[in-house]
Order: structure tokens, then sequence, then C-alpha cells
């Protein structure tokens, strides 16, 4: 191309370079970066980009950190630039060089991608109390308590299907003495019982009180609602009533999911006194509970009880 007298741009360098990088080649990605100057054209942030993430792949982030400070050549580096960088300092545990990359970072005005958080919560399953590291997440989240941090990295993973990463992290905060709090339980518990992994929600839930923990109202309804769809009745009644001998009293969400479950065994007896209940602390059956009432009337209309809970329907109505 260039013998024929025709005109090469950044752009196409930036292809080139690009290729080579991907194709681990950096010897040759060096040489065409180098000869840009000698033609006259000027790297932009893409090309800087290019080759700090190849140089971070092959761990020279010596090299890459130089690269990073492009704004001498006026050309400034924009938030990939800075992730890519800052995951190459995490990915080698040179934590406080990744620090102090974060500070320049947020002070332009970017924010760590997806990628930095992933980064951050495998690292921190197997280096969870390098206080270099704790000083990374402090700066990743500057609003929040440590604790608040670790929930919001937990909350993400489940949130983002990657539970048993989730409770990866969870044990290493639990073998690292971080004091886990009724709100972590609650993340994972829950993600495990929407995952149907009862067996897991179930661990966790009762690992709460040998951890000096008592269970809200919020862990109490996630497990009894599980236990409901698994059809373990007996065991979700058990735990609707060892709730309230532990001095946590059911809401509106608890109350109705185990109503509907009898309503669908058609155990109108158990539906009439858990109503009853219900009512007298000032709760409304929601409109599901109601909808299955009314298709139970069609099948046991002369039923005793179900009499009775129409009446106390109506008394609501």
């Amino acid at each position: 191309m260039e013998s024929h007298d025709l005109h090469l741009n950044i752009v196409i360098y930036n292809i080139l370079i690009d290729a080579f990088c991907k194709d681990k080649k950096l010897n040759t990605v060096r040489a065409l970066f180098n000869i840009l100057s000698s033609k006259g054209l000027h790297p932009d942030v893409k090309t800087y980009t290019m080759m700090i993430q190849g140089l971070c792949e092959e761990g020279l982030l010596d090299e890459a950190k130089e690269f990073v400070k492009i704004e001498q050549n006026g050309c400034l580096p924009n938030d990939v630039t800075y992730n890519i960088v800052i995951q190459g300092f995490l990915g080698q545990q040179k934590y406080h060089e990744a620090s102090i990359l974060l500070d320049e970072m947020f002070g332009r005005g970017f924010s760590a991608d997806a990628s930095t958080f992933s980064l951050i919560v495998d690292i921190l399953s197997t280096k969870g109390q390098d206080p270099a590291l704790q000083e990374v997440i402090k700066k990743l989240m500057p609003k929040h308590t440590v604790h608040t941090s670790y929930a919001i990295l937990l909350d993400g993973l489940c949130k983002n299907g990657r539970i048993s990463k989730a409770l990866s992290l969870f044990h290493v905060m639990e073998r690292n003495g971080l004091d886990l709090n009724v709100v972590m339980y609650s993340i994972i518990i829950d993600a495990f019982c929407k995952d149907k992994k009862l067996d897991t929600a179930r661990a966790l839930f009762n690992n709460l009180s040998s951890n000096g923990l008592h269970s809200n109202v919020k862990t109490y309804t996630m497990m009894i609602q599980r236990l409901c769809k698994e059809c373990l009745l007996d065991e979700a009644k058990d735990l609707f009533v060892k709730m309230e001998q532990n001095g946590c009293l059911a809401n509106d969400v608890t109350h109705s999911t185990i109503i509907q479950r009898f309503i669908g065994q058609q155990k109108c007896y158990e539906v009439l006194v858990l109503l009853d209940e219900m009512i007298g602390r000032g709760f409304m059956p929601d409109a599901s509970t109601v909808s299955l009432v009314v298709d139970l009337i069609s099948t046991k209309g002369q039923d005793f009880a179900l009499k009775e809970m129409i009446k106390k329907f109506m008394a609501i109505g």
C-alpha cells in the first residue's frame, strides 16, 4: 500500500495494531506504533487503549502504565483505557497501583465497569482480607460501609445468576471473620430459594441462629414461599409457627403465601384459622388469594368450613 503512494491514516494503523495485539505479536505492534510519528500521524485513544490491553494481557504492566500517560501527547485516556489497566494490576495482585489508578479515573469522572467489579469478586474469593484490596473496595464504593459494599457485591452476583460465586464469596467472608448480618444472609437465601436449591437455602437459614443472628420477616417469608412451592406444607406451617414463637410476626405476604397453599390443597379449616388470624392483625387477603377462594367455591361449595371462610370474606368487603 505504501509503495503505491496510498495514504495510510490512523484508522488503517489501528486495524493492523488491533489484529497483531489479538495475535499476541507485540514486537510487530510496537513497530507499527513507533512508526506513526514518522508518518505524521498521531495515535488516538483507541490506539493507546489497544496497546495497553495487549501489554496488560502479556503481564507488561509497567510498560502499560506508561501508555496511560497519553495526555502528555494531547490524548486523554477514557473509561475503557483505565478499566483495562486497573484490571491488569488487580490480576497481578498489585492493589496499591490499582488504587492509585482508581483515584485518577474517578477524578476524571469515569466509573469502574462490570468486568472490573467481577474481577474484584474473583480476587475476594482468595485474598479477602488483604488491606490493600480492602482499600480498592472502599474506593469502588466510597459511599458505603464495608458491610454494605459486600452486600452490594453479593446482590449483584445473585441477580446476574452467579449464585455459586456469591456463595463462595459468602464463605470467604465467613472464614475471614467478617461479621455477617441478616441482610447478607437474606440475599443469598433468596437467591437459592429462587434457584430451587432448597437444601442450600435451608442450611443457610439454619446457620443464622448459630451465628447469633435472628431471622426477620423477610427471611422467614422467603423460606415459607419456597417450602410451599415444593409442596412441603407441614414444614412451611411449622416454620410459620416457629417465627411467631421467636417473636417475629408474619406480615400480609407471609399469611397470603401459606393460605394460598392450603387453599390449593382444599384444607378449608386450616385456611379459615389462618384467615381469621390474618384479618385479626389488620391484613387483607390479596387478589390472588380471593381468586383461589372463588375457584374453591366451584368445587366444594357445600363445605361448612368453606362457607365460614366466605362469610369472613364478605365481612371484609
